[in-house]
């Protein structure tokens, strides 16, 4: 056997990639055939954010739960992904002052975060590619997340759905961006001063 003097094993970089997606994947099908989150937050439930189209609001609100719950899932599994986005805290901020209400600002700003995002492959450097921006493994295990998720979700389907099925991501991302935001405002919820 060769030995690398370096002391590194030599990995191949998509069985570590196929690894890392189905161990996430399997977490967020646990977590959701355990059942909703204990508090979901209302956005996640907005349906003023349609993702996935108008006659397929059962599947945009699946994807929706599975992209949420993969960021739970990430948190849960990687120490990197325990540190907040910087940038979730700021816009939800901001945001709302603009609204007057935070799930109306929530769901307005994930929306857009997931719309803007590429339905591929993101590029690593693309200012639209906001899932490179939170602390974690990264925006293409998260690609190849939602689009296991995808799979998974029209394994039983009889009839296919309108449009690219790629485009599904964004139902999936607007989970994760949701969940993303809500660490951030949990984490500075958690720094007031208590007032009592």
């Amino acid at each position: 056997m060769p030995t690398d003097p370096s002391g590194y094993v030599p990995v191949n970089t998509s069985v570590l990639l196929q690894t890392l997606v189905e161990a996430v994947h399997e977490q967020v099908q646990e977590r959701r055939d355990a059942g909703k989150p204990e508090r979901v937050p209302a956005a996640l439930e907005s349906g003023e954010q349609r993702l996935v189209g108008d006659n397929e609001p059962a599947l945009d609100h699946d994807l929706r739960v599975q992209g949420y719950l993969a960021r739970v899932a990430e948190v849960d599994m990687f120490e990197p992904a325990r540190r907040l986005a910087d940038w979730a805290l700021t816009m939800t901020e901001e945001r709302t002052a603009q609204t007057g209400d935070l799930q109306t600002a929530l769901a307005a700003l994930c929306g857009e975060l997931a719309r803007a995002e590429p339905v591929g492959k993101p590029d690593v450097d693309d200012p639209n590619a906001m899932s490179w921006r939170v602390p974690g493994p990264g925006g293409h295990v998260r690609h190849y997340v939602a689009r296991r998720a995808i799979a998974h979700s029209l394994r039983d389907r009889q009839n296919p759905v309108e449009g690219d099925p790629a485009d599904l991501k964004r139902a999936w991302l607007y989970g994760f961006f949701v969940r993303t935001c809500e660490e951030a405002l949990e984490d500075e919820a958690e720094g007031e001063p208590d007032d009592g």
